[in-house]
């Protein structure tokens, strides 16, 4: 393979933030409805940016109100809930790196809770370009996401911004989208762009996923076995 343009997605990806994701949905789903979910309810939601989410689980509430009570309760307890870079993910990153690969990150987190994060884990340097939800109109799956990064990428390549955004065929093939969920799979599916799925994070419906028409072009189960794809 001759991979160049990394992609990454953020959470369940190259940090773990599961356990206060799951809380902030808990918390959540108790104020509003008056009963928890199930893990697996809440992980099948990953990936999926909160207010389509909220429209499907909480349809009866206020959108933004709900919005508001998730990220409050996230910003207050992240001291009670570790969020750590996986294991093996700062290598990788470093290999990408001394290999001449250019890293992205496309993610469905706000600018300043992805930089955040990424500040305090100390890998906010480890990455060239990033796009969040707030650089997209449409979200994963629709492919604007990776299709943001690459015309990023490519002005980091060239050092200069194109005037008509196209993105060439030889960029999307020497491309890769590394998620966890049926949104990055679809992201890339849908931007004709190959895709891998990681095993580290959590559970993962892949039946479900292929039901929908999404298919990962490579599994992986950790970090440094994507050098053997690139």
């Amino acid at each position: 393979m001759n991979k160049k343009y990394i992609i990454f997605d953020f959470d369940g990806t190259l940090v773990n933030t599961n356990n206060i994701i799951i809380a902030s949905w808990q918390a959540t789903f108790e104020h509003y409805l008056g009963y928890p979910l199930t893990v697996r309810e809440i992980e099948a939601t990953f990936g999926e940016i909160l207010v389509n989410t909220i429209g499907r689980l909480i349809p009866d509430a206020p959108v933004n109100e709900v919005v508001d009570f998730y990220r409050a309760y996230q910003d207050s307890h992240q001291q009670d809930y570790e969020v750590y870079v996986f294991d093996g993910v700062r290598e990788l990153l470093e290999q990408l790196r001394e290999r001449g690969c250019i890293i992205g990150v496309g993610t469905s987190r706000t600018a300043y809770s992805f930089w955040n994060y990424m500040k305090k884990l100390g890998i906010d340097g480890c990455v060239d370009e990033v796009v969040t939800m707030n650089d997209v109109t449409s979200h994963k799956p629709d492919p604007e996401t990776i299709d943001a990064v690459l015309i990023k990428m490519m002005a980091h390549e060239s050092g200069q911004n194109s005037a008509d955004n196209d993105i060439p065929d030889s960029v999307r093939e020497a491309a890769l989208m590394i998620g966890d969920t049926k949104y990055d799979i679809g992201c890339a599916n849908n931007a004709g762009v190959d895709s891998v799925m990681v095993g580290w994070s959590h559970y993962v419906d892949e039946e479900a996923m292929l039901a929908e028409g999404y298919k990962p072009t490579y599994n992986i189960e950790k970090p440094e076995q994507l050098l053997e794809i690139i």
